[in-house]
Order: structure tokens, then C-alpha cells, then sequence
């Protein structure tokens, strides 16, 4: 049975290569709700001060091939908190593919009253896809289409989203990908990049924070993801947090995983942060379960409190 899991990768490759499916999957986060501008780009708007993350993200340890993933995201508002500009750095491989994906954010504040607040996000930049053919274990090894190495293709990248924030409560809904990019083989490989609903995928999430007593806080959120022809897939996350400092929580992923989260704030402006993930499903027959850490910093704080800020998990 084993051995049979182990070839899941590779002939999975070999299909997308021969078909021309997407040279990489959406990236999936089980942390996104400590910092949202990761998953959706109008959430930068909702942070007072320049802010970011670092995140390294480590799935199916053991598995031959498996996701890894290392993110940068830093952003930050401009005069008149109206505007806000962001950059995001993210260097995705999986197999014999990777990707790195660099995009630039601008986003738009409407205060909607003193209590609440809607912004408006759209990313631009550059994806490069390159796979490394010639690391493939193949049954036949004089097919010609693994025989080397892809060239590294250039593809434009673009992110939509929409954020309406008060201080104990959100809901996004966010674009990931507006343009599908593939590398299609037709005697050599080509990238090719469409605009298609069909292809694309849809995020939306919210949350609520709930003030149990002075020092400790409820924090709930979920996030649902779709993208035509696949199943819906739901994440339903509960955190305790203790007076601002320790936070201990709870995910279920509908795709048959657990995920336990702890995040410590360090100091007044960094909070270090660690998800395990908890595979309940075959996969969990051939490999570890999957580790994420990430690293979150808020500087030049405001010494006067604003009106409006969005829950921070």
C-alpha cells in the first residue's frame, strides 16, 4: 500500500506535464488568519503601521516531492491612511516544479462610519515557472519530453479582493489568481497564460473576536475555498488568546486535517508563530505531518489608538 502512495507524485507529473495542467496549485496557508495580507491583498488596509511577515511552510515531511514553500509580505499605509502600497515575495516548489511569485499591492480605505471600514485590493507583478524534467524517475527513460530541464518561463500575476473590517469582526472575499499559468508541451514547452472562471479560485473568509474576560480572548474565524471541479474545501479555526501574549488554537480542514497552533508575542512589535498540521488522510500512510512557521513584525507604532482596526488573531 505504501508503495503504492509513493507513486502518486510522480504519475501526477507526468499526466500534468502530458496534459498541460497549472504549473503550481494555489498556496495554502493554515496561519493565514494571524496575517491576511498573505491570502487577501485589500486586508493591507486595515493595518495603521508598516507591518509584515516571514513564512516558511514545510507540508507532508517525508514525502518525496512534497510542497515547500517560503513567503515575504511587508506593507504599509500612506499619508491620510487612505492609500495603502505592499510588496509580497513567495518561492513555491512542489516536485520538480517551482515558482516564484513577486507582486505588488495598492489598496483603498473607504470608511463606511467611525465604527467600520471597506478597502479594495489589486496585486500586479511576475511569476517564473521552471521544472526540472530531468529529476524525474520515469518507466521509460528515453521519452523524449524528460530529457531535460525547462527553460524559466515569465507569466504576469494579478490579485483582487475586497475587505470590510470593524475592530472585533471581518469579512474578505479575494481573487488568488487571476490569470491561469501553464506550461503546455506542443513538441516544446510554451507558457501560456488565459483569463477563466473556470479556472479560477475564490476565497472568502471572516472572523469575530470575542472578549471573554480581561485577559483572555476568544478568537474565531474560517476560511472557504472553491474552485470549479473541485470540492468545496472549509477551514473552521478557534483561538484562545491570554492578555495579548500566548495565543493557543484549533483548525479543522475539511480535506481530513487537524491543524494545532501556537503564537507568541516575542516583543511589542514581533510575534513568532508555529502550525502542525495533522494528516488524517492516506497520505498519512507515507509521510510525517506538515510544520509552518511564521514570523510577523508591526513597527513605528502609533503612541494615539485608532478608531477603526481590524481583529488582530
Amino acid at each position: 500500500m505504501k508503495q503504492i502512495y509513493k507513486l502518486i507524485f510522480p504519475l501526477a507529473l507526468l499526466l500534468m506535464l502530458r496534459t498541460g495542467a497549472s504549473a503550481q496549485n494555489q498556496l495554502h496557508l493554515s496561519q493565514y488568519m494571524l496575517y491576511q495580507p498573505m491570502l487577501n491583498p485589500a486586508s493591507i488596509a486595515s493595518y495603521n503601521n508598516f507591518n509584515g511577515a516571514l513564512l516558511y511552510r514545510k507540508q507532508w515531511v517525508g514525502f518525496t516531492g512534497a510542497p515547500t514553500v517560503q513567503g515575504l509580505s511587508f506593507n504599509a499605509p500612506l499619508k491620510g491612511k487612505r492609500h495603502f502600497v505592499g510588496f509580497t515575495l513567495f518561492n513555491d516548489k512542489i516536485s520538480v516544479n517551482k515558482r516564484l511569485d513577486f507582486v505588488a499591492t495598492y489598496a483603498y480605505r473607504l470608511p463606511l462610519n467611525d465604527r467600520s471600514s471597506l478597502s479594495f485590493g489589486l496585486s500586479a507583478g511576475i511569476g517564473t515557472l521552471q521544472s526540472n524534467l530531468s529529476d524525474v524517475a520515469l518507466v521509460n527513460p528515453n521519452d523524449p519530453v524528460y530529457t531535460g530541464n525547462t527553460q524559466t518561463f515569465v507569466a504576469p500575476q494579478f490579485k483582487f479582493g475586497i475587505y470590510y473590517f470593524t475592530k472585533k469582526f471581518y469579512a474578505g472575499f479575494a481573487l488568488p489568481r487571476l490569470l491561469d499559468n501553464k506550461l503546455i508541451y506542443e513538441g516544446d514547452f510554451k507558457n501560456k497564460s488565459n483569463f477563466s472562471f473556470k479556472t479560477m479560485h475564490y476565497h472568502f473568509h471572516v472572523g469575530r473576536v470575542f472578549k471573554l474576560n480581561d485577559k483572555l480572548d476568544l478568537n474565531t474565524s474560517l476560511l472557504l475555498k472553491q474552485v470549479s471541479g473541485s470540492p468545496m474545501q472549509l477551514d473552521i479555526n478557534v483561538q484562545a488568546i491570554y492578555n495579548n501574549l500566548i495565543g493557543l488554537g484549533v483548525s479543522y480542514r475539511t480535506a481530513q486535517i487537524m491543524v494545532a497552533m501556537l503564537n507568541v508575542r516575542i516583543t511589542k512589535h514581533f510575534k513568532l508563530a508555529y502550525a502542525y498540521d495533522i494528516d488524517m488522510s492516506p497520505l498519512k500512510n507515507v509521510s510525517s505531518n506538515s510544520h509552518e512557521i511564521m514570523l510577523i513584525f508591526h513597527l513605528f507604532q502609533e503612541k494615539a489608538p485608532v478608531k477603526i482596526d481590524a481583529p488582530r488573531f
